[in-house]
């Protein structure tokens, strides 16, 4: 008897997390409601391993979100000792293209240089740099290298097809470099699991997604200062007829009780400005922190 009553507490435990989740995705399904734009969301709480998502499994343009598993390909191959975070990467000027977002290329003296491995890949991670991000893709051969990388973690269906250079020079290629929301959460929850790298590329990549510097209004915006939160943004463009094909954050929240949440929210094909498109994410955020820090 004892045995039983125990089996029907875990059982009426386990209902009342789910219906909770299903409440709180209710809540996010209302608020986006009040927007004009298509909204991806997907959390996983990595610890207690509930899921939820909406528009889980429809596909998105990541734009600069398609850094983060560029940037896990390369530490990959350090940790298979092809490529070290010390390796100098040598840049001329040809590959600092201008006109498209380059922080470096604006803060270069001498544009024959080198910079090591880890370098480029801060640029890439936390300022979000567009050249940074083809000099990783030069060093690895290419965007079929991230694909196979992709493929061989079980995450096919995240898509890297084109490089920034190319979705410069043909806008309409951002669409080609996409996901969904769900696989981006899973992205994350691999990354977060350690069972992907070593503690060293581990520890680095953490470290530079806590320190990404843009979208401070997105995931970022409405949490405590102090609230660590590993992160990547993506920004496209508003067309002539004020659309913006994308606004995105994705990354992942640590909680007070040390827990963490996976989260990617893909604000798409969106008739609002980007201050309102910042805010989606922020006010979204927000309600899943709440949800969070009770229960």
């Amino acid at each position: 008897m004892r045995k039983i009553i125990i089996l029907l507490a875990i059982i009426s435990a386990s209902s009342l997390v789910h219906g909770n989740v299903d409440s709180l995705r209710n809540k996010i399904i209302a608020y986006c409601n009040n927007y004009q734009a298509t909204v991806g969301v997907a959390v996983t709480f990595i610890e207690d391993t509930d899921t939820l998502s909406i528009n889980g499994n429809k596909t998105f343009p990541m734009l600069s979100v398609y850094k983060l598993p560029i940037t896990m390909c390369v530490l990959n191959n350090v940790d298979n000792r092809l490529q070290t975070l010390q390796t100098p990467i040598h840049i001329t000027t040809k590959d600092m293209h201008k006109n498209t977002w380059s922080p470096l290329r604006d803060a270069l003296t001498n544009s024959d240089t080198s910079l090591c491995l880890a370098e480029i890949i801060k640029h890439t991670l936390i300022q979000s740099d567009n050249n940074c991000t083809d000099l990783l893709l030069k060093t690895i051969g290419g965007v079929k290298t991230v694909q196979a990388y992709l493929k061989q973690i079980g995450l096919p269906n995240i898509e890297v097809n084109n490089t920034e250079w190319e979705m410069f020079q043909s806008p309409n290629l951002i669409y080609s470099n996409k996901a969904t929301p769900s696989d981006i959460t899973s992205l994350l929850n691999k990354l977060y699991n350690q069972k992907l790298f070593s503690d060293s590329c581990f520890n680095f990549l953490w470290k530079t997604l806590s320190d990404c510097s843009t979208g401070n209004n997105r995931i970022r915006g409405r949490l405590p200062k102090e609230t660590e939160v590993a992160h990547k943004t993506g920004t496209s463009f508003t067309t002539k007829n004020g659309i913006t094909p994308a606004i995105n954050d994705v990354g992942i929240i640590t909680l007070p009780n040390g827990k963490h949440i996976a989260l990617a929210i893909f604000v798409s094909e969106s008739k609002e400005n980007r201050e309102t498109n910042e805010r989606i994410i922020a006010e979204i955020t927000e309600i899943i922190w709440e949800y969070a820090t009770r229960h």
